[in-house]
């Protein structure tokens, strides 16, 4: 895909978590083994994958590998301890990190692969801590009932496991083949592509985006139907049920539907799981959650264990709640009041997890078809949507600037719509023309230089499908510190204008005028 730039995908891992055991008839490591099966599969996307065999401890980090580090599309790190203590693994992130993230804190393009549970690693790098947080993407430990210590699933071979742990195995390796080839597909797919690699002073190669002198205030009548998305919270699970929610993940992305969050909560702190779980389930239309009697993890400064933490916010927030398990555990067997009162909701489904997927998704269907049909209903040639709604994008931002912003939205009376940090854009991920649709404008947050490139790039994005589907919004603002769109963007069109702290609420009453 990457053609001579460099390799679609690297692949960085401790050359100690790769070898092949004494007695076992394995030809290869377990990584080598899991890379090889990056490439194999019913519709996969065929990457350039780059994996050393030959670097030990004491070889030079040459040039050439650093230039390959750099100028791959993707990074997949295998998170264990021999990683974080390899200093080949920091090397390799160290450099693929500065080549592609303006934001050190929030890595771009980095795919985490966890060997062993991530809370029982110790002496990591403040690096992998930070992409633990936010780019978790397959769990291959496996966490017997029988044993208390937690087995790599797929080892040595995926054969030479029991039936529950080999399912886990395909699973998560399918679950991580189909979010690097979206990745990779998304990346090909957006406009403007090579603002990845441009100057943050001087973007270059990145198309102006095609903003009408004049928005129309409907959408014309084409008469085509394009689909709505629909967006599922998956709670996170106790290790006993990580099979599971990987299968209802699978059914549900294969349905098209966005499932949130991108990873866990796991790696977060409770200032950073404040912030970010209720974003995802302001934007989600169902909570789903899996049940086991397995009270789950308690993190550090949490008020509460997950699963029952998460099923109140979404309580808290009126979202319509599914939940499960196979079956009601015994009386007595749960000594944990709290999480024992999870078994005793009216969400509570006890079946199997086939019929359970099947409710999951008809209701998610039906919603889809309701939705498609209010599209189609309402294009006439006014603005048919009741609700006053500003699509904002915050991912420029600050946490506080951002939680004044959205409350003095809220206060002038209108809803707000979000896209998810993780939700993919592009021909594979959201439909962000239809999400777009309702709104009466957009906002543009940059008050973070680290984070230009992020805000610069989705703008231009966002411009170009407001132009390609001739939306009816009535114009965009970007919320800046100083200077003007023109001199900060190179975006120069009187439908794109500054908003500055004092005038926010100007902007917005100008909206319904």
């Amino acid at each position: 895909m990457t053609g001579e730039q460099g390799y679609d995908v690297f692949i960085s891992y401790a050359h100690a978590d790769n070898e092949v055991p004494h007695g076992s008839k394995a030809e290869m490591g377990w990584i080598g083994v899991l890379a090889a099966n990056l490439n194999i599969g019913p519709n996969v996307l065929k990457k350039r994958i780059f994996i050393d065999y030959q670097l030990k401890p004491g070889d030079e980090f040459s040039d050439t590998l650093i230039s390959k580090v750099r100028s791959s599309a993707l990074l997949v790190i295998f998170l264990s301890q021999n990683y974080a203590k390899s200093a080949w693994c920091g090397k390799e992130l160290e450099h693929f990190i500065q080549a592609h993230s303006a934001n050190q804190e929030k890595p771009v393009d980095v795919f985490v692969v966890e060997l062993f549970p991530y809370e029982e690693l110790t002496g990591l790098p403040e690096n992998i801590q930070n992409i633990r947080k936010h780019n978790i993407h397959a769990k291959f430990w496996y966490q017997p009932f029988d044993n208390s210590d937690p087995i790599l699933a797929g080892y040595p071979t995926p054969n030479d496991n029991d039936d529950k742990v080999r399912i886990h195995y395909w699973n998560s390796l399918n679950a991580l083949r189909n979010a690097m080839d979206a990745h990779l597909t998304e990346k090909a797919d957006l406009p403007g592509n090579s603002v990845f690699s441009a100057s943050p002073d001087k973007p270059s190669g990145v198309a102006s985006p095609s903003v009408p002198k004049n928005w129309p205030s409907a959408p014309p009548d084409t008469g085509k139907k394009t689909s709505t998305s629909c967006t599922v919270l998956l709670a996170d699970v106790t290790d006993d049920l990580e099979p599971k929610r990987n299968e209802i993940k699978l059914a549900l992305e294969a349905e098209k539907f966005l499932v949130l969050p991108d990873g866990d909560c796991i790696g977060l702190s409770i200032e950073e799981f404040n912030s970010n779980f209720p974003r995802d389930l302001e934007c989600s239309e169902l909570f789903v959650q899996l049940l086991s009697p397995t009270v789950g993890r308690k993190a550090k400064g949490y008020p509460a264990p997950l699963p029952q933490l998460q099923f109140q916010l979404a309580r808290e927030a009126n979202k319509p709640i599914l939940q499960w398990c196979e079956q009601l555990p015994p009386a007595g067997q749960i000594t944990d009041p709290a999480h024992a009162k999870l078994f005793e909701t009216e969400f509570l489904r006890v079946t199997n997890l086939n019929n359970f997927k099947t409710e999951i998704i008809e209701r998610l269907r039906a919603e889809r078809i309701k939705r498609d049909k209010a599209i189609a209903a309402s294009s006439q040639p006014t603005r048919r949507w009741n609700k006053k709604i500003v699509f904002v994008d915050d991912l420029a931002s600050t946490d506080d600037l951002r939680n004044v912003l959205r409350t003095t939205i809220k206060q002038h009376q209108y809803d707000i719509r979000a896209i998810p940090e993780a939700a993919p854009l592009g021909n594979n991920g959201l439909d962000v023309k239809e999400f777009l649709r309702p709104c009466l404008a957009g906002i543009t947050v940059y008050t973070d230089p680290s984070k230009y490139m992020t805000a610069y790039s989705r703008l231009v994005f966002f411009l170009n499908q407001i132009a390609e589907a001739e939306l009816p919004l009535v114009r965009w603002g970007v919320y800046l510190l100083d200077g003007d769109v023109a001199s900060v963007f190179g975006i120069d069109s009187e439908d794109v204008v500054p908003v500055y702290e004092q005038d926010l609420a100007s902007f917005l009453r100008g909206l319904s005028q």
